[in-house]
């Protein structure tokens, strides 16, 4: 069974932009702000670290990955949480004009 997508029915769907709830705390969402700008932190640690060389003198394996990875996902939270790269903000700002 093979399923395809019809790009010219995608694009002629309306979209709606999506809205905060308004019950929401404004505490909830800087929450989930900050975790948003977290992952999106931790992906560009991800991404650079791609650029680097792995021919060093020492085979790095999968223990040493799962390491790397932990220790991004901390630090970008650690960064989020310190205002980060300001996408957080940006976004309860947006979120502040649509209630």
């Amino acid at each position: 069974m093979e399923s395809r997508i019809d790009p010219a029915q995608l694009l002629s769907q309306t979209s709606q932009p999506v809205k905060a709830p308004k019950s929401q705390k404004p505490e909830e969402l800087r929450e989930v702000a900050q975790q948003f700008e977290a992952i999106f932190i931790q992906q560009m640690y991800k991404e650079m670290r791609k650029s680097i060389p792995n021919d060093g003198l020492i085979q790095r394996g999968n223990a040493d990955d799962v390491y790397t990875q932990m220790q991004d996902m901390e630090a970008a939270k650690i960064a989020a949480q310190q205002g980060g790269i300001g996408l957080a903000d940006l976004m309860m700002e947006q979120l502040a004009k649509q209630q």
